[in-house]
């Protein structure tokens, strides 16, 4: 597990945060979306695509369409957000050698405190949901 985000997660998390705090059912195209959350051109379809493949968002063309959360902000947490635009924050290696902890007997040296701050940081993404997230956004922007 890395300890930061991708440009590419940076930007769907703004993303998903901006839907977040429209009204339900409230579309944006994906460029007008990208604008607001200061996702760079081309960078949008990609975002935009990978989460739409995750099934977070649903965009559909033409006048009228656009983008909107695929379902309840409040049925969706950060964590799915962030492996959605990550892949799995499981590692699938040991720190100390390219073989997996758990391949190794004894377990590597650093294991148990790298796997008790992976598992906090996983659960604590569990546990937020998008709306919490968005509420806490207006929160902090004083709305």
């Amino acid at each position: 597990m890395r300890l930061s985000l991708t440009r590419r997660s940076e930007y769907g998390v703004r993303m998903m945060l901006e839907l977040a705090q429209r009204p339900s059912g409230a579309r944006m195209t994906a460029t007008e979306l990208g604008e607001i959350c200061e996702v760079p051109a081309g960078n949008i379809p990609t975002v935009v695509s990978t989460l739409s493949r995750a099934r977070l968002l649903s965009c559909s063309p033409g006048r009228g369409g656009g983008c909107l959360l695929a379902k309840d902000p409040a049925e969706t947490t950060m964590l799915e957000v962030i492996e959605a635009l990550e892949g799995s924050l499981t590692p699938d290696h040991c720190l100390l050698d390219s073989r997996r902890c758990h391949d190794r007997d004894p377990e590597c040296a650093l294991h148990d405190a790298w796997s008790t701050g992976r598992n906090a940081a996983l659960d604590a993404l569990a546990a937020t949901t998008l709306a919490d997230a968005a509420a806490r956004e207006r929160e902090l922007r004083g709305g």
